[in-house]
């Protein structure tokens, strides 16, 4: 990551999400039903909410892989689910269970994806919605 540009893979962090990071606000939240309602997962394993230093290493190689190889094929031309050289995760909330930004839409203001068990689905329209739905009184 270059860290004067806060940017993973070329890809710019929303500086909400810096901000919540330097700040200490980027954690999992303290309540399991607050998980359960922005997410939709009943079962999180071990939910981590990546720190600038942790999100190069957990997203060095994602641009490399394929979007057949990862995250479901390409239909008609146009990526299904996540395109991985579009999108950075930013945390999980367990194995096989992250949580990305999704890049194809906007590149300033990239939406908000998860992968449950029925594939990915968007959890909020930017890292602003996100940090709202997240805000544990805990």
């Amino acid at each position: 990551m270059d860290i004067a540009e806060n940017s993973i893979n070329g890809l710019p962090l929303p500086p909400p999400l810096v901000t919540a990071i330097q700040g200490g606000r980027w954690r999992p939240p303290g309540d399991p039903e607050l998980i359960r309602e922005v997410f939709g997962e009943s079962e999180p394993e071990r939910p981590q909410f990546y720190d600038l230093a942790s999100m190069e290493p957990q997203n060095r190689r994602l641009p490399e892989r394929s979007v057949r190889e990862v995250y479901g094929e390409v239909v008609n031309g146009r990526s299904v689910g996540l395109d991985p050289r579009r999108a950075v995760f930013i945390g999980d909330l367990g194995t096989d269970m992250p949580i990305a930004l999704d890049y194809r839409h906007s590149i300033s203001d990239p939406r908000v994806l998860y992968l449950s068990g029925d594939g990915w689905v968007q959890v909020a329209e930017n890292v602003q919605e996100l940090l709202r739905k997240l805000d544990d009184p805990a």
